[in-house]
């Protein structure tokens, strides 16, 4: 009997240290927006994630903006969310994009980002959602995925596609903040960097990473947008996946 419990134990250890292992260094770039013409191309080719600063940033995913609108009383949501932050609940995927393109903004990330990486728009699309609040974990498809917040500070949570293995199973959508070893026994163990996003900062974002976006302070509300920059296999591999 003592010598199994002994086995086990050593089993855990092993598996313990196993987890506990780096799987991927992490680091970012940054550079300013100025800097791009001539210095993204050769930073995205170290596949890490790039912090651009300094960025001029449209205004119009804005509470103050759009208040001046005829959109804001056609969705009562976005009112609700000012005034309570922590009650959002989950916002469809497909009013995202909705809001994203009546508003404009997808073509606005479009012409930003296709310029920022030289690409192709015959061969290249993008696709934006517009978004209030946290959103809980989730993959990156594209060949680069832009994320901007324009209202308030907003922490995104980076995990390297390396510790989807450490995940839980069913870990798509799940909260960062709610995330426990109720979870998954090792999750303390699970690797991940924090970046902090404000108006005027873009975090580009290599594909297979995972990320999670919640506010700085849960109590004030955040509004930002994730822009993927598409090839055709990355564009079917998304919709593939999220629909």
């Amino acid at each position: 009997m003592i010598e199994w419990i002994v086995i086990l134990l050593i089993i855990f250890c092993i598996i313990v240290w196993h987890y506990s292992q780096s799987s991927s260094q992490y680091s970012l770039s940054q550079i300013k927006e100025s800097q791009i013409a001539i210095s993204l191309q050769t930073i995205w080719e170290e596949k890490k994630p790039v912090v651009v600063s300094e960025v001029k940033v449209a205004g119009i995913w804005r509470s103050g903006g759009l208040k001046q609108t005829r959109f804001w009383n056609a969705q009562p949501i976005w009112q609700q969310y000012e005034d309570a932050p922590t009650a959002l609940a989950a916002v469809p995927l497909s009013l995202e994009l909705t809001w994203s393109e009546i508003l404009g903004i997808s073509q606005i990330e479009s012409d930003t980002i296709l310029r920022w990486f030289d690409m192709n728009p015959w061969l290249f699309s993008t696709r934006t959602e517009a978004h209030i609040g946290p959103d809980g974990l989730r993959q990156t498809y594209g060949w680069a995925t832009a994320i901007t917040c324009t209202e308030g500070e907003a922490r995104c949570i980076l995990l390297h596609n390396a510790q989807k293995s450490k995940l839980p199973p069913g870990w798509k959508g799940l909260k960062w903040s709610e995330a426990t070893v109720a979870h998954h026994p090792l999750w303390t163990q699970v690797q991940n960097i924090e970046i902090i996003l404000r108006p005027s900062t873009v975090l580009l974002v290599p594909p297979h990473w995972i990320f999670a976006i919640e506010s700085l302070d849960p109590a004030k509300p955040i509004w930002w947008t994730r822009t993927d920059l598409h090839h055709p296999i990355s564009k079917w591999a998304q919709g593939w996946n999220e629909g």
